[in-house]
């Protein structure tokens, strides 16, 4: 789906633009305009990275919470070219954290941002893929991207395979990946760089041959390190083992976390400069005095431990259970 169309009359005064609340504009030559946009950049993004971004196409692969969380910012920033693949539409429940006004749910997620960012750069090419990542259109979305955002669902099962679709065919085509995981208020971020030989599929820690049958409190465990997992969420875990919760708390502020590490990184790796392969920023715990930090770390640790010997019980119970002959297994 491409953008939407525009009045392509012209003039030495530049070009107009109807707006989404129907007011007509006429704005400057299209660098002229740029030059306007992305004024404010200037000592601190270098004149030649600026055009670099503003070349360089971007494929956001989810527009919930984290992949929402840089589209507003990359445009501003001064990105041109993005393509948005998200197959879901919003929902009240995505209120607390994504970028949902009331008149936007029950629409596709990817078709708002389209129109929304024509408010702020009409310019802007930016295309909608509004099935997602599919086996269809995977490779010619990667191969035309210099940078990609993994921003695809890690909550519910049926996304995990397109999301190794994703890292499968990004590591085929040389193509960086930046992936970002909210909990609580730690923001988990990942940048996989696929230019270099050595860098395996999601590291390695999911096969090809297993993703189809994984749940996704799996994959967390294999993609999510131990360190990562702050406190606050492990009361929630808990449930989530013992089937008493099926959904999965997040919060807007470690949503924004991720486009506020994912966009200077993105610079960094269009640069070719050399970017940390895992940061983990835990909002919670920087801001707590501390003593406070002191308590809540031996807290977290004897729940991490618990934790643990938890998940452990319920896969061996698990595979006891598959295990088990047909006729002995619970109804």
């Amino acid at each position: 789906m491409t953008s939407p169309s525009i009045d392509d009359s012209t003039s030495n005064k530049g070009q107009s633009f109807t707006l989404t609340n129907g007011k007509q504009v006429t704005l400057p030559p299209h660098d002229e305009f740029y030059a306007r946009l992305v004024t404010r950049n200037r000592g601190v993004i270098p004149e030649d990275e600026q055009q670099r971004l503003r070349r360089s196409m971007i494929l956001v692969a989810g527009c919930g919470s984290v992949g929402g969380a840089v589209i507003e910012p990359f445009v501003r920033l001064g990105a041109e070219r993005l393509t948005l693949a998200e197959p879901d539409t919003f929902d009240w429940h995505n209120m607390n954290r994504q970028a949902v006004r009331i008149q936007d749910v029950d629409r596709n997620k990817a078709e708002v941002f389209q129109e929304r960012m024509r408010d702020i750069n009409p310019y802007a090419d930016i295309t909608v893929e509004p099935h997602g990542i599919t086996e269809e259109n995977v490779a010619r979305l990667v191969r035309a991207s210099a940078i990609i955002i993994d921003a695809v669902d890690v909550t519910t099962k049926a996304p995990l395979k397109a999301k190794y679709m994703l890292h499968e065919q990004a590591k085929r085509y040389r193509v960086p990946v930046l992936a970002g995981y909210d909990l609580a208020g730690l923001q988990l971020f990942y940048v996989y760089d696929y230019r270099k030989d050595s860098t395996e599929v999601l590291n390695g820690k999911v096969t090809a041959d297993e993703i189809d049958e994984m749940e996704p409190l799996v994959y967390q465990r294999r993609v999510v390190p131990i360190a990562a997992m702050p406190y606050e969420i492990i009361p929630e875990l808990f449930r989530q083992l013992r089937g008493q919760s099926s959904g999965f708390p997040q919060i807007v502020y470690t949503a924004h976390l991720f486009g506020v590490l994912a966009l200077p990184a993105a610079l960094d790796v269009l640069a070719g400069r050399p970017v940390k392969s895992r940061v983990i920023l835990d909002i919670q715990s920087a801001i707590r005095p501390l003593p406070a930090r002191a308590a809540v770390l031996a807290k977290r640790l004897w729940g991490l431990y618990n934790l643990n010997n938890e998940w452990r019980g319920s896969r061996k119970a698990a595979a006891k259970q598959s295990a088990a002959p047909a006729a002995t297994r619970p109804a």
